[in-house]
């Protein structure tokens, strides 16, 4: 059984979460992660394409490689960026992020090996739907923990992807329809995000400002709850009274 102490550390930790959602999709993890699917798309129809490469074999496995190379990219200057916001707002990565960033890797690669069986069994016609319906699905999950607009806008890029598969849309259309949600949608997104919560450098100005120094001889690592603070030999004025 947990001790009195723990209880009432966990009374306090649902108190601050309670209503609240713990999660933030920075602005420019939409614009990368947008322009980087509109790039591909774009690029489709030039670099790579059967007269290049006749071979199916090869011209299969240079297009893993290229969007493997494409995302990878974009997944490391996303990480970099969030990397040192999250430096200048004094925010460590949360147990939540890390698991929603595996889900989201799960659903890139799981895009990626449909566009590689695409060559060897069929089905680039549901291309686009898929890649359509990944995408949705990784906005609506990650708006769970973060901010309702974007489990609306997941719904609605599944509901096109689906409607366009339905209506027999040409390969064409749909590829102009997903160029256009990646590089125009997610970047637009971006800016309905953090309404009133953009800290622009560290020590900011915040609406609610609460450290918990110490509670009694307690000792927690929690990503959310770190006892003692970190830094409470930095605080001359916390360090003076006790």
């Amino acid at each position: 059984m947990a001790d009195p102490i723990s209880r009432q550390l966990d009374s306090i930790q649902s108190m601050l979460v309670r209503g609240q959602r713990t999660l933030r999709m920075e602005r420019h993890s939409l614009i990368l992660w947008g322009l980087a699917g509109a790039g591909l798309l774009l690029s489709s129809d030039v670099v790579f394409t059967a007269e290049q490469i006749p071979d199916t074999t090869r011209r299969a496995l240079v297009w893993l490689a290229y969007i493997a190379f494409v995302l990878g990219g974009a997944g490391y200057a996303d990480w970099h960026l969030t990397r040192r916001v999250k430096a200048a707002r004094d925010e460590t990565w949360s147990f939540i992020h890390r698991q929603v960033v595996k889900m989201l890797w799960l659903l890139m690669g799981i895009g990626t090996l449909f566009t590689f069986a695409t060559f060897f069994f069929g089905g680039a016609y549901m291309l686009c739907t898929v890649w359509l319906v990944l995408i949705g699905l990784a906005l609506y999950v990650h708006g769970l923990f973060s901010e309702e607009v974007l489990e609306w806008a997941g719904g609605i890029i599944i509901a096109i992807g689906v409607a366009g598969l339905a209506a027999r849309l040409p390969f064409e259309t749909m590829k102009w329809i997903a160029t256009s949600v990646f590089g125009l949608g997610l970047p637009m997104l971006s800016g309905l995000l953090d309404h009133g919560r953009e800290r622009p450098y560290r020590n900011a100005p915040r609406t609610l400002d609460l450290d918990l120094l110490l509670y009694g001889d307690q000792c927690s690592d929690d990503p959310q709850l770190t006892l003692p603070h970190p830094r409470l030999h930095e605080r001359a004025f916390v360090l003076a009274p006790l």
